[in-house]
């Protein structure tokens, strides 16, 4: 008897343990900013984000979501991009960083980059779970490193087999 309900709340702690983990998804990225008025432009000009909603007057934080216009964002789905005052930025750190999944590598970098970020090195093409991914690493206005993946077409996300 003792085993059959050792059994069952074992059972039962992980079936709750499995549901605790059944809709996770991305809700936001934190990006820091010296100037988030500004930086929030960039991210406009580079990678069309708009506005959604800020914190503080002056701004201390601005919310942005994909979509073609300020109204279309704020009633999409997208994860946010949070651009939030920092006072100063995390020196050589490359490893936290946001990734963005674009159509058309060169377009993007051309638009970052006229829009105030700076290209480290070149497009890379890079075997990723047996496909060719197009890579370019770049440094938005204030520091943030960012990284573009273009997927092969017909390709909407990686492989991981």
């Amino acid at each position: 008897m003792r085993r059959t309900i050792a059994a069952l709340l074992g059972l039962t702690a992980a079936t709750w343990v499995t549901l605790a983990q059944a809709d996770v998804t991305v809700m936001a990225v934190r990006l820091g900013a010296k100037d988030v008025v500004a930086l929030a432009k960039f991210y406009d000009a580079a990678f069309g984000l708009k506005a959604i909603d800020h914190v503080g007057e002056p701004p201390t934080e601005i919310i942005m979501r994909f979509g073609a216009t300020a109204a279309a964002a704020k009633a999409g789905s997208s994860p946010e991009f949070l651009v939030e005052r920092r006072e100063s930025p995390v020196a050589n750190d490359t490893m936290a960083h946001a990734i963005f999944h674009v159509s058309d590598i060169g377009a993007t970098v051309a638009a970052a980059k006229a829009a105030g970020a700076t290209i480290n090195g070149d497009v890379a093409s890079v075997p990723i779970g047996g496909i060719q991914v197009k890579i370019a690493t770049l440094v938005d206005p204030d520091g943030n490193v960012l990284e573009l993946m273009e997927l092969p077409k017909g390709v909407d996300h990686l492989p991981h087999p």
